[in-house]
């Protein structure tokens, strides 16, 4: 049996991850949420896009996919893992947590 292609991630983790090196983060929430508010340098990435994101994009810089609380990230996440991103992580609480103590963009 093959293992998840990504790995579960905190958001303090995230934070870490973000001061020690670049990643990548994709918010995968409907465009009216994502306008409203995302995490910084967040992308949003919907089906019309996803396509263009995925050849695009740096396979080696760690991808974080972020949803409203952290559940629908994790399939979309291991569709990004099987696209060949090599470090793919779904983060837990997804945005709904993230804005409760952590900086947004409008």
């Amino acid at each position: 049996m093959i293992g998840m292609n990504f790995k579960r991630i905190s958001i303090d983790e995230v934070n870490r991850m973000s001061d020690q090196q670049t990643i990548n983060v994709i918010d995968i929430r409907d465009p009216q949420s994502f306008a409203a508010g995302h995490m910084p340098h967040a992308v949003n990435i919907n089906n019309q896009n996803a396509g263009d994101y995925i050849e695009s994009a740096d396979k080696q810089t760690p991808l974080i996919v972020v949803c409203y609380h952290g559940h629908s990230s994790q399939p979309a996440a291991q569709y990004f893992a099987a696209q060949g991103f090599e470090d793919v992580y779904s983060m837990d609480g997804g945005f709904e947590v993230w804005k409760l103590n952590h900086p947004v963009e409008v």
